[in-house]
């Protein structure tokens, strides 16, 4: 039973992954904790090692969709930071304790989720590409931290971000983060397998429908209003994250 969940929680994982742009980490990470009882730290590892090849089905399948939502000389540029990031994040995530590790990522997961159904919204104007670099990079430093301390991909960051404050439409963004997300990811994988945080027996169940789940939510993404899945999503993270501070104390 524990396999069969295994694969439904990548299905689940790699359509969001690829339909929202943000790795996917938010629901697989919380679906360790809560349902499968993981720790916090095997959780991140777990699920940033789930994520690599997800985003890259992801990537494949929104650039035969419509190549030009992928932004590659902005993905570069966040890369630059996000590298640096996941390696601080890695160490970080390594230092400290559970408990504080698991109250942060529910409190990500809470103020993401607002975000998603609308009761946060942020300032909406855009920068031009020429002003945005030294911008950029220090977007990809704060996504790449975020990825590899929680396991999250970091498009829960880069997607509004590149929306609301760099102008690219919300397919766009979507693209670009995923292509963002492989290098990222990677990364945090290199950093999290020296402190054995990864469990090679779930990946083995959850990768292949992920990837499966990357392609579907690839379709979806380019052919749906994205405001639906968005709310639901949403409100499904706020109830983890409630779930996780009840858990905790």
């Amino acid at each position: 039973m524990r396999n069969l969940n295994l694969l439904v929680l990548g299905l689940i994982v790699g359509f969001f992954s690829a339909a929202l742009g943000i790795g996917g980490g938010v629901i697989m990470v919380s679906a360790l904790i809560l349902f499968f009882n993981y720790g916090i730290k095997r959780a991140i590892g777990t699920s940033l090692a789930t994520i690599v090849p997800t985003a890259f089905v992801g990537i494949i399948a929104h650039y035969i969709i419509k190549s030009g939502n992928i932004k590659f000389i902005i993905a570069l540029f966040i890369v630059m930071g996000s590298i640096i990031g996941a390696k601080l994040g890695a160490g970080l995530a390594n230092k400290m304790s559970s408990k504080l590790l698991t109250k942060l990522f529910a409190s990500l997961l809470f103020f993401v989720g607002l975000k998603l159904i609308g009761i946060i919204n942020f300032p909406t104007e855009p920068v031009s590409n020429t002003s945005a670099y030294p911008l950029l990079i220090v977007l990809g430093l704060f996504a790449g931290s975020a990825s590899a301390l929680f396991g999250i991909g970091g498009g829960v960051i880069m997607v509004p971000v590149l929306n609301l404050f760099f102008g690219l439409s919300i397919y766009e963004a979507v693209a670009t983060s995923l292509t963002v997300i492989l290098p990222t990811t990677l990364a945090g994988v290199i950093f999290h397998k020296k402190f054995d945080n990864i469990d090679p027996g779930a990946i083995i169940f959850l990768i292949p429908t992920a990837l499966i789940g990357a392609v579907f939510g690839a379709i979806v993404a380019n052919s749906l209003p994205a405001a639906t899945l968005q709310i639901i999503f949403g409100v499904f993270i706020i109830l983890c994250s409630i779930k996780m501070f009840m858990q905790e104390e």
